[in-house]
């Protein structure tokens, strides 16, 4: 039985020590004494890339002409479309303006589960499907010739405080949940700062992924002032940027989407995601912050808030 611990500490010793991170947003001062952080090496040179040292222009042009290839091999109906689509690719911004108008018009048990009126509608622009394809519940996915894979995700807003769920909690609950939610009620910097603080820089997270950074910017988001909070990180398989949107107005009505950057580590670096998010970032801003939530003529639901 003893012959056998040797080889189980010295397999153990290769799980835990033998994992390299990305050092290409630099060094961390609470990195694990297990993990050994590496930059990324350009393969046609011996200088080691950093964010510091990225030319955004030049990834932009090079992903627009990735695009375009891409787009070439594919089959269109028309001439029309498939100029519409080289232009895209040049211009990625246009997949708005050649994109589809959607609104989804709420009936009564619909607006119930959300905590919004009959008629309450949700509208926001589908991307030209030539850049993404649509997946459907408002959400849609490109992906580059050198396996970046985008994800475009919309959640349909709802009203916390005369929701379903929230109507169906026990008055106690209820009073303890709207005690931690009323000081960020009007305030999203509050809840972005509170949400972005789950991630620790330097160190791994719940999930096992190593977070390289956390970013907090204001942006549009469904037509008001709100927020997007930015998580860096990769696990064993991928490296990933996520961009998570969000407005809490102070009535109680939330807002999020996202936007995902993702691929596998053996196929991108870091530098080829942030180039792909370069050159798709005006798009998904403008189909986020342009959403909007028109409520029907009762307005919200009857809310359930607890008294002090």
């Amino acid at each position: 039985m003893k012959k056998n611990v040797l080889p189980i500490i010295i397999f153990y010793s290769v799980l835990s020590f033998g994992q390299n991170y990305s050092g290409y947003y630099g060094a961390y001062n609470k990195v694990d004494a297990s993990i050994k952080v590496e930059s990324n090496i350009n393969t046609y040179s011996s200088i080691n890339k950093t964010v510091t040292t990225i030319d955004y222009a030049a990834l932009e042009l090079a992903n627009a002409e990735s695009e375009r290839i891409r787009l070439a091999a594919l089959k269109y109906s028309d001439n029309k479309k498939r100029e519409e689509a080289y232009e895209i690719a040049m211009n990625p911004l246009l997949a708005y303006d050649y994109g589809t108008n959607n609104t989804w018009t709420m009936n009564v048990k619909e607006g119930k589960a959300k905590g919004f009126s009959w008629g309450t509608s949700i509208y926001h622009k589908q991307p030209n499907k030539s850049l993404f394809a649509n997946l459907g519940n408002w959400k849609y996915l490109n992906e580059s010739l050198d396996g970046v894979v985008t994800e475009i995700d919309i959640d349909a807003p709802y009203f916390l405080f005369g929701m379903e769920k929230w109507l169906d909690l026990d008055k106690k609950t209820q009073k303890k949940y709207y005690g931690n939610w009323k000081p960020q009620l009007g305030n999203t910097e509050k809840t972005v700062k509170r949400y972005a603080s789950n991630y620790k820089v330097g160190e791994i997270d719940e999930d096992g992924n190593f977070i390289h950074k956390v970013d907090i910017k204001k942006t549009k988001v469904f037509g008001n002032d709100g927020f997007v909070y930015t998580v860096i990180y990769e696990d064993n398989y991928e490296y990933t940027i996520k961009e998570k949107y969000l407005y809490v107005s102070k009535s109680g009505v939330m807002y999020n989407a996202s936007v995902t950057y993702k691929g596998d580590k053996e196929e991108v670096s870091f530098e080829i995601l942030e180039g792909r998010r370069s050159y798709l970032k005006r798009l998904s801003t403008k189909i986020i912050g342009t959403a909007r939530l028109s409520l029907g003529k009762k307005g919200l639901l009857k809310a359930s808030i607890p008294k002090n």
